[in-house]
């Protein structure tokens, strides 16, 4: 176990020796302890050409692109995310976390044995403070977590030349085997309890596993201000990006240098775990009903998520790209039928004219006479039934069939549950304008363009962020303070202003 583990912390080693620009700031010279870089304008542009946001941008990207690569759509059994099958696209450290994930969306369910109803007593528009007793439980138990995601990173890491004993086990008995003690590491608040390996944590391992804690922490909103928004989302992407440079999303020690982890691994591995952190951030917003944190009100893409909604788009894109190709192939064996045959035919194979097609991105396919199918859309939206522009979020039945397993279906049915009764174009009226653009890559561009601009580079925003040695900060920051920044609800228009008193009332674009 302890070569396993040294080969682990040669990827974390390797990680956090020097910033990509070669140099590391004084300020983490101080201490190993994660700290603000970002108080003022100053350090904001000294942000916005980092490393650092470089990193965080291109990793985005490269979820986009790693679900939209041509891998996923000229292969008749494409590496594609399945909802039925969530740890198949992971890693065993992955499997890990996904188990914890899957476990923390218990803690607010009161039918567990230790689940955290909201207090239904409280009378306050937004926070209900049982939060901070569920956000507590996180940080007692995140050393376990972490722990237990490297563990099994470790133990695995020379899967492949274990692969060829014949005693060795499959992958899918790992992926479970991972799963089940990562969902153990999130039901014990004692470090020890999941612990499989006797290896003794060094200093550089233990100074990783804070760093990744502290990540973690911010990533499910804030315990005093009781708020969430696209800074803790942002926070759990900063989590997945250090996982990923310390070669935790591949079953080998692989992950930076010589050997990258491909597109593809990332884009269906990060789309597996969003599923999951959805699953718990929705909860923690319908039940502790979080303010949303520098919401732009009804003139915002939406109040508390971004990067869902463009890695959404993306699997659209893909799927549609998956559509082109064919109805490109279904036109060619026509031409060839005709030519064939000699005789011209307008007909369509019977098989194709009945059933919806295998695929990739469906979790099954049956014939559209079967009772138990989705309802199939009509032709004033595509043609043969399947093509899906992005005006597909107005058909309710097809939200309802597939909300499982494509992100963005899922992040619009969400708001119609969480804003009943309210028409969309008036809840959501950015989204509803998004729905009248003629393809889904012009969605996605739009979408990556609007993480950047409205979450990566404004200030009350990214003020909130820490950086470390594995996430790191290569300037001097204006000034020392503590770890938190201001405990108070920062909300205002594009561009953000600081409130230090109640929640403004939201403005319309031609409010003077």
């Amino acid at each position: 176990m302890a070569d396993s583990h040294s080969s682990t912390m040669k990827s974390a080693n390797d990680a956090t020796t020097t910033s990509s620009s070669g140099k590391e700031s004084s300020a983490n010279d101080d201490s190993t302890s994660p700290k603000r870089y970002i108080y003022t304008q100053v350090d904001m542009e000294h942000f916005k050409h980092s490393s650092a946001h470089k990193e965080l941008l291109g990793f985005v990207s490269t979820m986009g692109k790693g679900l939209t690569s041509s891998n996923n759509t000229n292969s008749s059994s494409p590496h594609s995310y399945n909802a039925h099958d969530p740890l198949n696209d992971l890693s065993p450290a992955l499997a890990s976390l996904h188990g914890s994930l899957s476990c923390m969306s218990t803690w607010i369910d009161p039918n567990t044995t230790d689940g955290l109803p909201p207090d239904n007593e409280v009378k306050a528009r937004f926070g209900n403070p049982v939060f901070r007793t569920w956000h507590q439980r996180l940080t007692e138990r995140s050393g376990a977590i972490i722990k237990c995601l490297m563990e099994c990173h470790g133990k695995y890491v020379n899967y492949n030349n274990m692969e060829s004993s014949e005693n060795a086990p499959n992958k899918d008995e790992i992926l479970k085997e991972c799963s089940q003690l990562g969902y153990q590491a999130a039901s014990s608040s004692d470090d020890s309890s999941t612990t499989t390996s006797d290896h003794e944590i060094s200093p550089k391992e233990n100074e990783i596993i804070n760093e990744l804690r502290c990540y973690l922490h911010d990533a499910f909103g804030h315990p005093i201000r009781l708020d969430y928004g696209t800074g803790h989302e942002c926070s759990f992407i900063v989590f997945l990006l250090s996982l990923c440079k310390i070669g935790c999303f591949n079953w080998t020690g692989a992950g930076g240098g010589a050997n990258p982890t491909s597109p593809e691994v990332i884009g269906h591995a990060s789309l597996s775990l969003l599923h999951a952190y959805l699953n718990i951030t929705r909860g923690l917003q319908r039940d502790y009903m979080l303010e949303p944190a520098g919401s732009h009100g009804v003139w915002g893409l939406d109040d508390y998520h971004c990067v869902p909604f463009y890695l959404g788009a993306c699997q659209m894109r893909a799927r549609e790209q998956w559509q082109q190709q064919r109805q490109q192939t279904q036109k060619k064996k026509k031409l060839e039928a005709k030519e064939s045959s000699g005789i011209g035919t307008d007909t369509d194979d019977d098989d194709d004219a009945r059933r919806l097609p295998d695929n990739p991105y469906l979790p099954k396919s049956t014939t559209v006479t079967d009772p138990s199918d989705p309802p199939i859309l009509d032709a004033t939206h595509a043609d043969n039934n399947d093509h899906w522009d992005p005006s597909i979020i107005h058909n309710r039945p097809i939200l309802e069939s597939y909300r499982g397993t494509y992100l963005y279906l899922s992040c619009i049915h969400f708001i119609q549950q969480i804003k009943p009764g309210v028409p969309f174009f008036e809840s959501s009226p950015m989204l509803n304008d998004i729905s009248h653009l003629g393809n889904w890559s012009k969605v996605m561009a739009g979408l990556l363009r609007l993480f950047e601009g409205e979450v990566l580079n404004k200030l009350p925003v990214v003020q909130h962020f820490v950086f470390g040695s594995i996430f790191k900060a290569n300037w001097t920051p204006s000034r020392k303070g503590p770890l938190e920044a201001p405990k108070r609800t920062f909300i205002g228009g594009p561009g953000g202003v600081e409130v230090t008193g109640g929640m403004p009332v939201t403005r319309a674009p031609w409010a003077k």
